[in-house]
């Protein structure tokens, strides 16, 4: 199976942590309108919070703001900003005891809640379809040995 290798701009953050970690990340493209930064983010509030600050986007939580995202054009609070644009890129939580999906991780902790069977599930990240994958150094050196000795 072929790899499809995609050029990728990565906060230097993201891949530290993903190198010590030796775990991959989904990371998706910056869409905010205005002046485009070219960089990916993980599909996590706080890395997308992390962003958005790069964008200038900071003050409190109650202060109001515009959804840029892809046109969105969506006034809400600062503080929901991240939750908001993760619906953008179709991030969802799974549980893992009986598999239910929702869009947000409160959302979950409510169903885990109140849900006898699920009360020890854990919450399953369901990426987004325009979510690339990051393998760690490891990951590829060890990929490269696997086809050259093919």
């Amino acid at each position: 199976m072929p790899l499809n290798i995609i050029p990728l701009t990565v906060d230097p953050e993201t891949l530290f942590r993903m190198e010590q970690s030796d775990q991959p990340v989904v990371v998706y493209e910056c869409k905010l309108q205005g002046e485009p930064c070219g960089m990916s983010m993980e599909g996590t509030t706080g890395a997308v919070s992390t962003h958005l600050r790069g964008h200038g986007i900071t003050g409190p939580d109650s202060a109001i703001t515009t959804c840029t995202w892809g046109g969105c054009y969506k006034t809400l609070k600062k503080g929901s900003m991240a939750r908001h644009i993760l619906t953008h890129l179709s991030v969802k939580v799974r549980c893992s005891v009986c598999g239910v999906v929702k869009c947000r991780h409160d959302l979950l902790r409510a169903h885990i809640k109140s849900s006898e069977s699920c009360n020890l599930a854990i919450a399953d990240n369901v990426h987004g379809p325009g979510g690339h994958v990051l393998v760690p150094t490891s990951w590829a050196i060890a990929h490269m040995n696997q086809v050259q000795s093919l």
